[in-house]
C-alpha cells in the first residue's frame, strides 16, 4: 500500500493565488447548489470585495502608441484587454495594497506583484531594531585601516568599524577601525546610545549602484551611518535573516520601496518578514552560513584580511600541496572556480527557498526576476570579479612576491632592507630568492625563478610587465603593494630617483618602525656605505680609464647625495615655500595645533600612514609619485 502523502494545509492556504482559486471555485459551486448561476468572473469580484476590497485595473499601453486619434494603437489594445485580459498589458491591483506600503512611490505593475506579500506578513522591525550608526566630524582623524595601528594598538582603544564597503553578500571583512576613546566619542557629530553597538546582526552599504548586499555584523563591532545595521532581538536568528535579506526577492522589494542605489534603513524595517517552520528556518540558516563561511575561509589568503594566514598559492588546502609554482597556480585557480560553482548553486537554492517561503509562484517569480535584471554573481572572491585567468595568475604572483618582501623586511633587525648590497647586508633580491625557495622546497630554485619571471613577462591587461625580478622590485612592487593596502602602504619604497631604471640607492622600510632613530641609521649606515662604494667604483673606473663608466658612477654619487640631503631635511622637519608644497618636509596633522604636531621626523602611528607618509610623497623621497587617495572602502 502506497504511503500517504502529508500536506501542510496552513502553508498551502498561505499561498494567496491558491486561496483565491479555492474560494472562487467554492463560491461558484455553493451558488449553483442554491440555483444561482454566476460566472467565475463574478465570483472573483465577490472574493476581492469580501476579502481584500476593490481592485483597480491598470493598463500598460505606452508600447502600443501609434497614430493619433481613433486609430491610435493604444485604443485598440485597451478594448482588446477589456474583453480578454493579458498579463503583459493589464494589471489588477487591490486598492488596499496601496495603503499597505505607505510612503512608497510604487508602479502599479510592481504593486500587483508584491502587495499581497506586504499585507500578509509582519514587517522586519518586528524581529529586531534597525539603526544608523556614528557620524564623525572628521573621518581622517578618527578612522584607520587596521594595519595602520597594529599589532599593539597603542595609545587609543581602536574598535573594528563597519562603514559600508564594496559589494559582497553574506561576508565582509571590514578593514576599518575607529578611535573609541571618550574624547573621540564626545567629538563625533552623532554617536547615538552606545548600547546599540557591539551586538551581532547584519549590516549593508547604504549607497551602492551594484545592488543590495547584506553581510554579517559580528559582535564587538561599531557601525556608521554609511553602514547601518539590523540587530535582531534573537541573535541566533541572524543567519536566517541574512538569507532572506540577500535573496533576489528582498532586493526586488527594496528596489520597489526606495530609490535605486539608496538602500534606506526605513525600507529595511518595512520589508515583510515571512513566517517559517523550524525546519525552514534551519535550512535557510545553513545555506546562509555555508555562503558566509566559504567566503570567510577563502579570505584568509588575502593579505589585508584581519585573519590573514598566508597567500593562496602557499595554502595546502587551496594549492593541493603542489610542489611547483606553476602547479600551485593551476590548483588555486581550479579551486576558486570550483568554489564559485558551489556558491552559485547554493545561492540558487537559497533563492528558491525564499520564493517558496513567501508563496511566490513561478509566473510571478519570472516577472520579478525580469524586472530585477542581471545581478552580481555569488563568487568566492568578489574583488576579482570579471578578471580573466591570466589576470588572476598574475595577481597571485604579485601577491606572493609582495608577501615575501614583507616577510623579509619584518625579519630584518632594523626593518631597513636595501635593494643594493649595503653595509655587508645581502640585497633584497637575494633575500627574496631565499624566501621563495623555502616556499617550494621540492622545486629547483633556478627553475622556480624562471617560472616567476615568465609570469611577470606576460602581457597582461592592467599589470606592468617586468623582464626580471630586479625590475619588478624597482618598478612594480611599491605600486602593487600600495594598491593592495588601499593607499596606506605598510612598506615604503624609498629611492634616490623616480626616473632612473635602477636608482643609485633604494630601500624598503616598515611604517611601524621607521621612526627618528631609523632615519638616523639609514643615513649614517646604509646611505653612507652606499656613497663610499660608489666613490670607490668611480675611482677604480678612472684608474681603468673607463671614462663613461666613471661619469655614470659620479652621477649616481650626486643623486644619492641629493637623496641624503632630503633625508636630513626630513629629520629636521624643514619647511620652505608654501605649506604642503614639494619643499615641506613636516608631518602636517590637520587636526592638531601647530605646537602639537611632530617636530622633525617623529611620526605618531595613531595619526595614520597617510598623514605620516605624505611628506615623503610630496618631496620626492619615494620611488614612485605616490597618489595618497582617500578611499574609505565605500562605493
Amino acid at each position: 500500500m502506497a504511503a500517504l502523502k502529508r500536506y501542510d494545509i496552513k502553508k498551502l492556504l498561505s499561498n494567496p493565488d491558491l486561496r483565491r482559486r479555492l474560494i472562487v471555485d467554492a463560491t461558484v459551486a455553493t451558488q449553483a447548489r442554491e440555483g444561482i448561476d454566476i460566472t467565475k468572473a463574478q465570483a472573483e469580484n465577490s472574493y476581492y470585495v469580501v476579502t481584500e476590497a476593490e481592485r483597480a485595473a491598470f493598463f500598460g499601453l505606452v508600447p502600443f502608441r501609434s497614430e493619433a486619434g481613433e486609430n491610435d494603437g493604444r485604443h485598440v489594445e485597451f478594448v482588446r484587454n477589456l474583453a480578454r485580459p493579458t498579463d503583459k498589458v493589464r494589471n489588477d491591483v487591490t486598492i488596499t495594497d496601496f495603503r499597505v506600503i505607505e510612503h512608497s512611490p510604487l508602479a502599479f505593475a510592481t504593486l500587483s506583484l508584491i502587495g499581497p506579500i506586504f499585507s500578509e506578513n509582519p514587517p522586519f522591525e518586528s524581529a529586531g531594531e534597525a539603526w544608523q550608526g556614528i557620524i564623525s566630524r572628521d573621518d581622517e582623524q578618527y578612522f584607520r585601516r587596521h594595519w595602520e595601528i597594529t599589532p599593539t594598538r597603542k595609545g587609543k582603544p581602536w574598535i573594528t568599524l563597519h562603514k559600508g564597503g564594496g559589494f559582497c553578500r553574506f561576508y565582509f571583512d571590514s578593514p576599518l577601525v575607529v578611535d573609541w576613546s571618550s574624547d573621540a566619542q564626545a567629538a563625533f557629530h552623532r554617536l547615538r546610545d552606545t548600547r546599540i553597538y557591539f551586538r551581532e546582526g547584519v549590516t549593508w552599504p547604504a549607497r551602492t549602484q551594484r545592488g543590495f548586499s547584506v553581510r554579517h555584523l559580528p559582535p564587538g563591532c561599531v557601525f556608521s551611518h554609511k553602514g547601518p545595521a539590523f540587530l535582531p532581538t534573537e541573535p541566533s536568528s541572524t543567519p536566517f535573516l541574512l538569507a532572506v535579506l540577500n535573496s533576489a526577492l528582498a532586493e526586488f522589494m527594496m528596489m520597489a520601496i526606495t530609490s535605486f542605489g539608496s538602500w534606506e534603513i526605513g525600507a529595511v524595517k518595512r520589508l515583510p518578514l515571512p513566517a517559517a517552520t523550524a525546519d525552514e528556518r534551519q535550512s535557510l540558516s545553513n545555506a546562509s552560513l555555508f555562503l558566509h563561511d566559504t567566503k570567510s575561509a577563502w579570505d584568509t589568503g588575502n593579505e589585508i584580511c584581519t585573519r590573514f594566514d598566508r597567500p593562496w598559492v602557499l595554502q595546502t588546502t587551496v594549492n593541493g600541496a603542489a610542489v611547483s609554482l606553476s602547479a600551485a597556480l593551476d590548483a588555486v585557480l581550479a579551486r576558486e572556480a570550483a568554489l564559485d560553482v558551489e556558491l552559485t548553486e547554493a545561492y540558487a537554492r537559497l533563492n528558491d527557498a525564499v520564493y517558496r517561503l513567501y508563496g511566490i509562484n513561478d509566473a510571478i517569480r519570472a516577472k520579478i526576476e525580469a524586472a530585477i535584471g542581471e545581478r552580481p554573481p555569488e563568487i568566492v572572491w568578489p574583488q576579482m570579479e570579471g578578471y580573466d585567468v591570466d589576470q588572476k595568475r598574475r595577481e597571485h604572483v604579485d601577491r606572493l612576491l609582495c608577501y615575501l618582501v614583507k616577510r623579509v623586511v619584518e625579519a630584518d633587525s632594523d626593518s631597513i632592507v636595501c635593494l643594493q648590497r649595503v653595509a655587508q647586508e645581502p640585497p633584497l633580491l637575494d633575500r627574496v630568492r631565499q624566501a621563495l625557495a623555502t616556499c617550494f622546497p621540492g622545486q629547483d630554485p633556478s627553475s622556480l625563478e624562471t617560472e616567476v619571471v615568465n609570469e611577470l613577462k606576460k602581457k597582461t591587461k592592467g599589470y606592468y610587465r617586468a623582464e626580471s625580478l630586479a625590475e619588478w622590485f624597482h618598478d612594480v612592487f611599491f605600486g602593487s603593494h600600495n594598491a593592495l593596502y588601499q593607499q596606506r602602504p605598510l612598506l615604503w619604497h624609498l629611492a634616490s630617483s623616480q626616473a632612473r631604471a635602477e636608482p643609485g640607492f633604494a630601500c624598503i622600510v616598515h611604517a611601524h618602525r621607521f621612526n627618528s632613530d631609523a632615519v638616523a641609521k639609514l643615513r649614517s649606515v646604509h646611505v653612507r656605505d652606499r656613497l663610499a662604494a660608489l666613490r670607490r667604483e668611480a675611482a677604480q673606473a678612472g684608474q681603468d680609464r673607463k671614462d663613461d663608466e666613471r661619469l655614470d658612477l659620479l652621477a649616481l654619487v650626486e643623486e644619492v647625495e641629493a637623496f641624503d640631503a632630503k633625508l636630513r631635511l626630513l629629520q629636521e622637519g624643514a619647511h620652505t615655500g608654501p605649506e604642503g608644497g614639494d619643499q615641506d618636509f613636516r608631518i602636517l596633522t590637520p587636526w592638531k595645533k601647530l605646537a602639537e604636531r611632530p617636530q622633525g621626523w617623529n611620526p605618531d602611528l595613531n595619526d595614520g600612514i597617510k598623514i605620516n607618509l605624505a611628506p615623503l610623497a610630496r618631496t620626492g623621497v619615494l620611488r614612485i609619485k605616490l597618489r595618497l587617495g582617500a578611499t574609505d572602502g565605500d562605493e
